[in-house]
C-alpha cells in the first residue's frame, strides 16, 4: 500500500533529469558541456514550426547560432519562394510531393502552402525535445483542437525549458501527414520516409531523430543516431 501523493506539473524537467544541466556546467575543457554547438541534428517527423522561438537563430540565453553552412540553407529554404522559413539555427526544412500534395486538398479549411510547416505539432515537439533553444518564463498552454490557435491559458509559467542539445543547429524532415487516427490524411508513407533518410545522409547529419512507429520495419531501421 502506498500513500497517495499530489505531483505538479513538471513538465520541463526533462533537462534535470537526464542528467543534461549536470553535463552543461562541466569544465570548459570538456566538449561535451558546449550544449551541442557544431552539432547537427536531423528531424524526420510531421515538419517544423518555423517561426517558434524554439527554432529562433538567437536563444533566450542569447547564444546566437552559426550556419555551418555559411550562407546557404537547404530544402524549402533553398528555394525563393520559402527562403523565409529558415535561420542559422534552422539551417534546412525538406518536405516531399507525398505529403505537400495533401495541401490543397478540400478537407482542409484553407489551401496551405506546399512546405515542411508543421500543421500537427509532433515533429515541433520532438524539434524542440532534441535541439530546441533554452528559453525563459515560458507559459504553459493546453492544446485546443482548432484550425489556428495559440493554444489555451493555463495560468502556469515554466521558468526555463529547452531542448537537450539547444545550441545545435536542425534540419527538418516533413515525412508525415498532419492528421491524427481516423482522418483523412495521417501517418507516414515509406516512400516519404526513405527519401528523408537518404537525403539525412546527403546532408550529412550528426545526430538523426525518427519518433515513429513500425521502422524496424524499414531495413530494421530502429537507431538512427551517427553519434550515441
Amino acid at each position: 500500500m502506498t500513500r497517495s501523493k499530489i505531483y505538479s506539473l513538471n513538465t520541463f524537467n526533462t533537462i534535470a533529469q537526464t542528467g543534461a544541466s549536470a553535463l552543461w556546467s562541466a569544465s570548459a575543457s570538456n566538449p561535451s558541456s558546449n550544449k551541442g554547438e557544431g552539432t547537427v541534428v536531423g528531424i524526420i517527423d510531421t515538419g517544423i514550426n518555423t517561426d517558434h522561438p524554439s527554432f529562433a537563430a538567437v536563444g533566450g540565453d542569447g547564444y546566437t547560432h552559426t550556419n555551418p553552412l555559411g550562407d546557404k540553407y537547404l530544402g524549402d529554404c533553398a528555394t525563393a519562394e520559402f527562403a523565409d522559413l529558415c535561420n542559422d539555427k534552422l539551417i534546412g526544412v525538406y518536405s516531399y510531393p507525398e505529403i505537400t500534395a495533401a495541401y490543397v486538398d478540400s478537407v482542409f479549411e484553407e489551401t496551405r502552402p506546399e512546405n515542411g510547416e508543421d500543421y500537427h505539432s509532433h515533429g515541433s515537439h520532438v524539434a524542440g525535445t532534441a535541439a530546441g533553444n533554452i528559453l525563459y518564463d515560458i507559459p504553459y498552454k493546453l492544446t485546443e483542437y482548432e484550425s489556428q490557435s495559440s493554444g489555451l491559458e493555463t495560468n502556469v509559467t515554466f521558468p526555463q525549458v529547452s531542448g537537450m542539445a539547444p545550441h545545435a543547429n536542425i534540419i527538418s524532415y516533413q515525412v508525415c501527414w498532419p492528421g491524427g487516427s481516423g482522418d483523412p490524411y495521417a501517418g507516414c508513407p515509406t516512400s516519404a520516409i526513405l527519401a528523408a533518410v537518404e537525403q539525412a545522409a546527403i546532408d550529412n547529419v550528426d545526430v538523426l531523430n525518427a519518433s515513429l512507429g513500425g521502422l524496424e520495419e524499414i531495413h530494421g531501421a530502429t537507431q538512427l543516431s551517427k553519434h550515441s
